[in-house]
C-alpha cells in the first residue's frame, strides 16, 4: 500500500504545490504509465463497511496549481472512435490541465480512503473511479504528453 500511496503522491503533488523539477514532464508520464499498469492488473473487493465521506478537493485551486506547474499545457483536439466505417468520428476539444486536475482530485480521494478507511475501500474506489471517470483523462493525458514531446 505504501508504494501505491507514493505513486499517488507523485501525481497529486502537482495540484497542491509549485514543483520545480526540470524533468517533471518525464516524471509525470512515467507515473501515469505506472498508475495505468496498476489499474489494469488490479483486483479489488467491495468493503461493505460504511465510512465517513471524503471532502473532495476544490477544483479551481487544484486547476490553478496544475496551470502553474505545467504552463505549457493547454487545449488539444481529439476525436471519438467510430467503429462503423460509414460513420465519421466526432472532433472534440479537450484541456490537458483539466485532465490532470480531475485525476488529482480522484487520486486524492483514493489516498484519503487508503489512509482513513481500509485497503479494500481505497482499492475499490480507485477501480471504480478509473472505470467511470479517470481512465479517459489518464489515457488522454498520456497521448497528449506523447504528442507534446514530438512537437
Amino acid at each position: 500500500m505504501e508504494s501505491f500511496l507514493q505513486l499517488i503522491h507523485q501525481i497529486t503533488k502537482y495540484g497542491s504545490e509549485p514543483v520545480a523539477d526540470p524533468n517533471k514532464l518525464v516524471s509525470l508520464k512515467k507515473s501515469l504509465g505506472d498508475l495505468y499498469a496498476l489499474y489494469l492488473n488490479l483486483n479489488s473487493n467491495f468493503d461493505e463497511q460504511l465510512y465517513k465521506e471524503v471532502q473532495r478537493l476544490d477544483y479551481a485551486e487544484v486547476y490553478a496549481y496544475v496551470k502553474v506547474n505545467f504552463p505549457e499545457f493547454g487545449w488539444y483536439r481529439s476525436s471519438t472512435i467510430s467503429f462503423k466505417t460509414d460513420q465519421d468520428p466526432e472532433l472534440l476539444e479537450e484541456d490537458a490541465i483539466d485532465d490532470l486536475t480531475d485525476l488529482i482530485i480522484d487520486l486524492s480521494e483514493v489516498a484519503w480512503r487508503l489512509k482513513n478507511t481500509s485497503l479494500n475501500d481505497g482499492l475499490w474506489y480507485f477501480n471504480t473511479l478509473m472505470k467511470i471517470h479517470s481512465e479517459a483523462h489518464l489515457i488522454n493525458l498520456i497521448r497528449y504528453l506523447k504528442a507534446f514531446e514530438n512537437q
